[in-house]
């Protein structure tokens, strides 16, 4: 079938989807590497994580945004959604790296907002990507982010380390489904 409008075939655009899927994959690693660092060393890496939280909202911001622009499949309000939660992630992101020793003290606040809101995000995309076998992806990130952004919200006595373990925890959790997509997403690429 020849193009229209300028915008390539469907297969097309999913065949150069599937290409990104190392960019995914070694996303999905460097989240699951931190994730397990920040797990065993919780005392320890609580100023570290939240510099290290800093640059990882500003990674995940600028990935949730580029997703939002290039999903051709998606409806425009669950991209925007997508660009919204990227511009969170970035905007929180900077406030970390701007204040990073008065961010500490609120640094479970800042997570627990953020994991509640990516939560329900990841939670509206698998309900509105209905076709496909990574919906129950987005379901367990969906449900991860929002228990956890809950216990850090509800509980704020919690102490630094605990939160900065239950960081951890999550970015391991996040790595694997990380990791899982951009296997999908390599399948794409083999079958163009």
């Amino acid at each position: 079938m020849a193009e229209t409008k300028g915008f390539p075939e469907d297969d097309d655009v999913l065949v150069a989807i599937g290409r990104s899927w190392g960019w995914v994959l070694a996303f999905g690693i460097a989240t699951l590497v931190l994730g397990i660092i920040v797990t065993i060393h919780p005392k320890d890496s609580v100023y570290v994580v939240a510099v290290l939280l800093a640059i990882w909202l500003l990674v995940a911001g600028v990935f949730r945004i580029i997703r939002a622009i290039a999903d051709r499949e998606d409806s425009g309000g669950t991209r925007w959604l997508m660009a919204l939660l990227g511009l969170i992630s970035i905007l929180f992101g900077l406030l970390v790296f701007h204040r990073t020793w008065e961010t500490v003290a609120v640094v479970g606040f800042v997570v627990g907002l953020f994991w509640v809101v990516a939560g329900v995000g990841d939670f509206y995309a698998a309900y509105v990507y209905k076709e496909g076998g990574g919906r129950w992806l987005l379901v367990i990130a969906g449900f991860l982010g929002v228990v956890v952004g809950i216990l850090a919200l509800v509980y704020p006595g919690l102490s630094l380390t605990i939160i900065a373990f239950l960081f951890g925890l999550w970015l391991v959790l996040y790595g694997i489904i990380e990791i899982g997509v951009s296997m999908q997403l390599r399948s794409l690429a083999k079958q163009g």
